[in-house]
């Protein structure tokens, strides 16, 4: 037994390394699709501080679908890191919740400076008029604002300073998400633009909620049976498809899980 378990010992480490290295290189290739955004504006913004003809028009014209849009995505994507930490167990993406933040911080900023030197054409009038004459402008400029004391936060020092507060303080991320999806309805109203901010919303929020966050940790600390156990939980009277979690020990009890039941 001996000698099977120091050959055992190099496959585990074997094993661990590995995982390191996809977890930073997987790291890198996130924090690479950061740049995207700025890669497609960025001819665009020279053009714009060269002072080339018909440069703020292409600005105005394309700065919303981008940096917006790419706001957005990468505010979900940073939101996305705890509820698949609590699914998974995986250590290695959290990192990426700061630098996600961060990243989101300096493309509403760009986007909003932005939006206030070249939308004259869209919204006449003085720079607060572009950034404020609307509900809108004014829910996304208010987004865009909370964000400077979370990512002015976003480090260890500030962790020690604030003690405590500190988590109070990272708790306007709530406030961002809602000034958010706020900002969109103003915008598109009840439109799929909107409907499909709240279909991704919804799950990452769900996955948030102190009871199940709880559940599903004691379910993946369970392994294949705490998981099986949840996906088959069927509240008393109700009418659900039950799915159970395919398991060396759930072949039996996988049939006769995944059907509807009412009431058995």
């Amino acid at each position: 037994m001996i000698e099977h378990a120091h050959a055992y010992t190099p496959a585990l480490g074997d094993a661990t390394s590995r995982r390191g290295e996809f977890g930073k290189t997987a790291v890198w290739f996130f924090r690479a699709l950061l740049l995207i955004p700025f890669v497609l504006m960025g001819p665009e913004i020279v053009s714009l501080v060269l002072g080339r003809p018909g440069a703020a028009a292409n600005v105005s014209a394309s700065v919303a679908d981008v940096l917006g849009t790419s706001t957005f995505l990468i505010f979900i994507t940073m939101l996305a890191v705890t509820p698949v930490h609590t699914i998974t167990g995986w250590r290695w993406h959290v990192i990426l919740r700061r630098d996600y933040g961060i990243a989101m911080f300096a493309t509403a900023a760009t986007d909003l400076t932005l939006a206030a030197t070249t939308t004259g054409d869209t919204f006449p009038g003085t720079v607060l008029t572009r950034v404020g004459g609307h509900t809108f402008l004014v829910a996304g400029t208010l987004s865009t604002l909370l964000l400077i004391p979370l990512v002015a936060t976003a480090n260890r020092s500030a962790q020690q300073w604030l003690g405590r507060h500190w988590k109070s303080v990272q708790r306007l991320t709530y406030v961002v998400w809602g000034t958010v999806l706020i900002h969109l309805f103003l915008l598109f109203g009840l439109t799929t633009i909107f409907l499909y901010a709240l279909a991704v919303s919804a799950p990452l929020a769900l996955m948030r909620i102190p009871p199940v966050r709880r559940r599903w940790d004691r379910a993946r600390r369970a392994g294949p049976q705490g998981v099986a156990q949840v996906c088959c939980h069927r509240p008393r009277g109700s009418l659900r498809l039950r799915l159970c979690a395919a398991g060396e020990r759930a072949g039996g009890q996988g049939r006769r899980c995944l059907r509807a039941a009412s009431g058995a």
